[in-house]
Formats: structure tokens, C-alpha cells, sequence
């Protein structure tokens, strides 16, 4: 915390314009891109860009593809966001997998499976045989690995990265999300209106294929020596829950912030396609757009953060990126005007970029290396309810209207963001 803390301090003198010997005015230097001068942590997010591109042509991919097979909310959206529903079961044990084994050859090993179920089921679609339930079999099978390698690649950041830059190096990692909500979405919705929809997964193939070839030659300078496994799996579980709970309280209140995160921001882009459909009358192409107007958000506050530290604080931040992003959800839901609904998933995009990087690197900066892997799951474990959250909220739109349920969740989520924001008063003095 405190390397961190002289971290953001130092970033903020340098930022401050100097003069020279000779008086004149100097500007201050970049530091949007410093992490990327290691070779190690380089690789890694050269692939966690290729990943991404994968994720997010699924995302969209399936949401579309069943949608076009039945025409239910429900199914599209459930599909979309059923790679998070195995965290709940697996998140911990992998946790505790990437405190006793090797982290790197972990993440190549997944990566290589997502490679052959990506082409295999680019194969049925091609085939012309494919059916609704083919997608969630696909999408049930591949979360597995989705669970497996969330924590592991966040663990990954801090191994490759110097201490003093996490919060450089988690933001420029989130910068490959948001980066590719744009290129995946505006790629997505290309090669479904022109090619066809199998094309999108064959490309999700190749995406894996490239992420695992970047990683082979990778390695984790920071990481300490492992300390699992001296012990059973399920006492290895149990230390770092007793960590949270007990050592260090401060990560469970930043997890109850993810709650919002969990059950407003991350089904929303699972909902899109309805969103397009029946509120904006449109097609598929738009919905990609809606997705690249979130990546555009995502992106400016990734560059942001990554250039001028967290100029408000880690802690404020978050707090204040779910108070704007629960706004725009609630505008979203009353405008049927695309340009409109363009501008507040920019917005959204940010605020959802802010909070996502300010609590990762606050998380990670709190937690010792030897129990990065398991604190990292238990913390992403809510994420395993996004599923959960998109089904409930899918329902009530197919029974109600699509714009009244959103009403409903950004206006909810708006109240209890503005408590969070005066109740957790530790987290909102975080540097």
C-alpha cells in the first residue's frame, strides 16, 4: 500500500509542468504506457488483448445468435452471460491452484482449450445444425475455463509488473477489455450482417490461439515463492477467507461494492441485443455500436487513469464511478433516440472502466503474492452471480417492457450507490 501510495504521490510531481535551467516551461512527461516497458508484462497484455477480442465476439456472438434461433430475452441474454456462473463453484479452487502451480503455464493450458471449443463450434454453426441449446452447452463448457483464468491473469499483473506500477499495469490490463468492447463489438456486428455469424467464432479461435503463443515466452519476475500447498486444498481455502475476514476487512467492503458492479453494470452488455431490438427497432449492427459507444468509455478512462494516476483517490473514485454509471444507466432506459443511448454508454463505460480499475488495484495492493491467488478469486466470486443477476433481469423483460425494468435497476442502483458512498467512509479515504 505504501509503494503504491509513493507511486500515485511521485506520478502527481511529475506531472506538475517544470522549468529548466533556462526558465522556460517543460512539459511533463507521458506515463500512459510505462508498464509496457517490461518485456514480460508486455506479452501479457499483448495476450490479454487477443483474449479479450475472443471474449467479446463471444458475448456478442451468442446473445445474437440465440436470440435469432428463439426471439427470447431471456435465453439471448442468459447465454451471453453464462461465463460467469462457474466462478461460484470453481472460483475458489482455482484460487488456490494458481497459489501452487505455475501461473503462466495454467493460463497457456486453458487457452488452448478455448482454441479447439471455439472451432468446433464454429464448425456446427457453419453446418448449418446448429440449435438454442448447442450455445449454452458451448458457453457452459468454455466458462469452466473462463473461471480457472480470471483470477489467474489478474495474479499475473502483479507478477510481471513492479510493485510501484500496479495501478499503471491494471489499468493499461482493463484498457485491453474496453479496447476490444469496441473492436469486438464493431467487428462482431460487421461479420454477422456480411459474412455470417460463424465467421465470429472461427475468429475466436484464432484470438485464443495467438493469446497462448504471446505467453510461452513470458515470465513472472515479481512473483514470490509459492506457500500452498504445505497444507490441504481446503485449509489453503480457508486461510484466505480467514484473511479477508479476519486480517484484512477493508477487501470484503470493496467487495460489496462489486455488488453493483455484479448485478447493474455487467449485465448490461448481455442485454443489449433486446435493448436494440425493442427499444431502438434495430438490427444486430447497432447493437454492436452500443457495445464499441461502451468501449469508447472504456478506453478514455483507461487512458486516462494510466496517464495521470487516480487523480481523486482509489478509493472516491470507485465510489463516485458508481454513483455516474448507475446515472446513465437510468437515461439509457428512458431514450429511444440513438445518438442518446450512444452518448450514455460512452458514460457508462467510463464510470463502469473507473471502478473496475480502482478496486483491482486497491485489492491487489493490499494482498501478499503467496495469497494473491486465492483473495483474487474469493473476490471475483460475486462475479459468478452476473449470470444470475442477467437471467432475473431478462425475465422481467419479457413479462414487462425493456425500458421500465432498466428504469427500475438504474434507479435502485442510484440509491444504494449514494449510500455506499457516505456509509464506507475507509474506503473513501483510500489512496
Amino acid at each position: 500500500m505504501d509503494q503504491d501510495r509513493a507511486a500515485d504521490q511521485d506520478i502527481k510531481a511529475v506531472e506538475k509542468p517544470a522549468r529548466t535551467n533556462g526558465g522556460r516551461l517543460r512539459m511533463p512527461r507521458v506515463h500512459t504506457f510505462d508498464s509496457l516497458a517490461g518485456r514480460d508484462f508486455r506479452l501479457l497484455w499483448a495476450g490479454s488483448f487477443f483474449d479479450n477480442v475472443a471474449i467479446w465476439l463471444q458475448l456478442l456472438s451468442l446473445g445474437w445468435l440465440v436470440y435469432g434461433l428463439t426471439g427470447s430475452v431471456v435465453l439471448s441474454g442468459t447465454v451471453a452471460g453464462l461465463r460467469g456462473l462457474p466462478t461460484l463453484f470453481i472460483g475458489p479452487w482455482a484460487g488456490v491452484v494458481a497459489d501452487r502451480l505455475d501461473r503462466r503455464k495454467l493460463v497457456i493450458f486453458f487457452q488452448v482449450i478455448l482454441a479447439v471449443l471455439a472451432g468446433i463450434f464454429a464448425v456446427i454453426v457453419a453446418t448449418d445444425v446448429v440449435e438454442w441449446w448447442h450455445a449454452f452447452v458451448y458457453a457452459a463448457v468454455t466458462s469452466v475455463c473462463f473461471a480457472f483464468i480470471m483470477p489467474i491473469r489478474q495474479a499475473l499483473v502483479a507478477n510481471t509488473a513492479p510493485p510501484g506500477n500496479l495501478g499503471n499495469a491494471y489499468a493499461l490490463s482493463a484498457m485491453t477489455i474496453t479496447v476490444n468492447r469496441l473492436i469486438g463489438g464493431m467487428l462482431g456486428g460487421l461479420l454477422i450482417t456480411t459474412v455470417g455469424i460463424k465467421w465470429n467464432f472461427y475468429v475466436e479461435s484464432g484470438a485464443y490461439i495467438l493469446t497462448a503463443l504471446l505467453l510461452i515466452p513470458m515470465r513472472t519476475p515479481y512473483a514470490e515463492p509459492h506457500t500452498a500447498g504445505r497444507a490441504s486444498v481446503l485449509k489453503d481455502l480457508v486461510e484466505g477467507m480467514r484473511y479477508i475476514w479476519s486480517d484484512n476487512r477493508i477487501i470484503l467492503h470493496l467487495m460489496i461494492l462489486s455488488m453493483i458492479l455484479t448485478w447493474v453494470f455487467l449485465p448490461i452488455p448481455a442485454l443489449l441485443p433486446a435493448y436494440a431490438s425493442r427499444v431502438l427497432n434495430s438490427e444486430a449492427n447497432v447493437g454492436g455500436y452500443l457495445l464499441a459507444a461502451q468501449g469508447v468509455g472504456g478506453i478514455a478512462a483507461t487512458v486516462g487513469i494510466a496517464t495521470l494516476g487516480f487523480v481523486f483517490g482509489k478509493g472516491r473514485l470507485g465510489l463516485l464511478a458508481l454513483i455516474t454509471g448507475s446515472t446513465a444507466v437510468l437515461v439509457l432506459a428512458q431514450s429511444n433516440w440513438l445518438v442518446l443511448s450512444l452518448c450514455m454508454l460512452v458514460i457508462f463505460g467510463i464510470s463502469q472502466s473507473c471502478f473496475i480499475v480502482s478496486n483491482n488495484t486497491l485489492v491487489q495492493t493490499l494482498v501478499p503474492d503467496t495469497l494473491r491467488g486465492r483473495i483474487t478469486s474469493i473476490y471475483m466470486l460475486e462475479h459468478g452471480l452476473g449470470p444470475v443477476a442477467i437471467f432475473v433481469i431478462a425475465l422481467f423483460m419479457d413479462r414487462y417492457t425493456v425500458e421500465g425494468v432498466l428504469t427500475v435497476v438504474g434507479a435502485v442502483s442510484v440509491g444504494i450507490s449514494i449510500f455506499f458512498f457516505f456509509a464506507f467512509k475507509r474506503v473513501r479515504g483510500l489512496a
